[in-house]
């Protein structure tokens, strides 16, 4: 059962849980890497970013090759129990727990990246940002990062993944070329779409309902040297999704996020981060990269950086700072999109309800535009419509009490968006029940079920999202 219990996780039937641990190392594979059953392990893997949900596993694997992988999926399905992989944890809702099963730590599968010509296949564990140090050192990237580079490749690719320049280039799972995945039946395979391409749709974005990423193979370009970061004010809302859905839509930003704060007023500041990349020495032409915009001129900000120092958290855009010191809070973030024809008419009214107060910190709202013409992988859910818009809600709870009320609220917010046509990006925090999940799979429900049946025949993968 899950534990809405911020303030003592994992503390509910130690001593059963203690005796199952038992049984489970009495009758473990033979493995190379270790099997963590301690007490502070346990509680570790039985919480997540959000400190919402604790769900306590009955161990914790590090394995030190894909093999243990395979054992243990192997051991799972004889021994009936569940188990699921944990990149770094940055769900909001228990998405990558397990109850009284096995927890795979995938960082410590850290295999150096393999280089070939235009591509490099990287282990699921590495974060984006390990990822991107490794590329630049031959002068490449990949097309497309996670906009939080310190988030796993592996669990990115799960669920989706969203950058600023997601408008230009799609979804992170677009850009993917090649998978090494075990599957909830033990099975090592390689999919891509055309070799197993039911494997490999049934994966990105598939939660980890299907197998587990173990290897991801990428896409390369060649890389800028530096980025310029501009920071614009807007007056009004209205005003900001119009340049998003305008002229930052036409090629003179890579990447571009607007952003609602609380001002000191009471209201809402609108701000558009934005940056261009570039090779030193030649500077980007500012006049005309900010011509037509609708910002309050005047109080423009820019600066330039080398382009890995720009994929810090907040992606050199500057607001990287707002989550520090509340990493151990709650956080009952939100993220749905809707189509782009109706954004103004729903940020209005999420706007219009949020009143942050003293029991919230670090509260923001997010606008990502994205062109669905781009994004190809079935089970990354968009709504009708060329382009859409990524509205996400985040903020941090200074009263743990709010939980429940702040949950409720998201759940009204995702309805709504229904309501407008939208779809949920779900590694939020939102309660769902079986029919919300098949309606948010809508068309594609039955393919991803029979996907499930073939894949992980006993279903004993990834159940924190509670899907089937």
């Amino acid at each position: 059962m899950d534990r809405l219990n911020v303030a003592r996780p994992g503390q509910v039937r130690l001593t059963a849980v203690r005796r199952a641990a038992g049984r489970l190392a009495a009758t473990l594979p033979q493995l190379d890497g270790k099997l963590l059953m301690d007490e502070a392990s346990l509680d570790r893997a039985a919480d997540d970013f959000g400190h919402l949900v604790h769900r306590r596993p009955l161990a914790v694997l590090v394995p030190r090759t894909g093999d243990d992988v395979v054992r243990m999926i192997l051991f799972a399905r004889r021994q009936g129990i569940k188990i699921g992989p944990r990149g770094q944890a940055k769900s909001a809702f228990g998405q990558a727990q397990v109850e009284d099963g096995v927890v795979i730590k995938m960082g410590s599968l850290d295999r150096p990246p393999s280089f070939a010509p235009g591509r490099v296949e990287v282990s699921a564990g590495m974060t984006w940002r390990q990822v991107l140090a490794a590329t630049l050192e031959r002068g490449l990237r990949p097309p497309m990062l996670a906009q939080t580079t310190y988030l796993s490749v592996g669990g990115t690719l799960a669920f989706g993944g969203i950058d600023g320049g997601s408008f230009r280039g799609g979804a992170l799972v677009d850009s993917v070329l090649e998978l090494q995945v075990v599957t909830g039946a033990g099975r090592l395979e390689t999919c891509s779409p055309t070799r197993q391409p039911e494997l490999f749709e049934a994966t990105l974005a598939g939660m980890g309902q299907c197998g587990i990423i173990l290897r991801a193979t990428l896409p390369l370009v060649p890389a800028e040297t530096h980025v310029r970061s501009f920071v614009l004010l807007y007056r009004e809302l209205a005003a900001l999704l119009a340049d998003e859905r305008g002229p930052v839509f036409d090629g003179r930003f890579d990447r571009a996020i607007g952003y609602a704060m609380p001002s000191a007023s009471g209201g809402w500041t609108y701000y558009l981060l934005a940056a261009r990349n570039f090779t030193h020495p030649e500077l980007p032409d500012e006049e005309a990269i900010l011509a037509g915009l609708g910002h309050v001129h005047g109080f423009e900000r820019s600066s330039s950086l080398s382009y890995f120092a720009s994929t810090g958290l907040g992606r050199g855009t500057g607001v990287g700072g707002w989550l520090h010191g509340s990493v151990g809070l709650p956080h009952p973030w939100l993220a749905v999109m809707v189509p782009a024809a109706v954004i103004q008419e729903y940020a209005a009214q999420v706007l219009s309800v949020l009143k942050p107060s003293a029991r919230e910190l670090d509260f923001l709202v997010e606008f990502h535009r994205l062109n669905t013409g781009l994004c190809r992988r079935p089970l990354f859910r968009l709504p009708q419509g060329p382009d859409v818009f990524l509205v996400v809600i985040l903020g941090t709870l200074a009263d743990p009490a709010a939980a429940m009320e702040t949950l409720e609220r998201n759940r009204r917010f995702f309805e709504r968006a229904r309501q407008f046509g939208g779809t949920l990006i779900p590694a939020g925090a939102v309660p769902l029940s079986p029919q919300d999940w098949r309606e948010h799979y809508g068309p594609v429900w039955e393919s991803f079920e029979a996907a499930k049946r073939r894949f992980d025949p006993d279903k004993i993968l990834s159940p924190g999202p509670g899907i089937f």
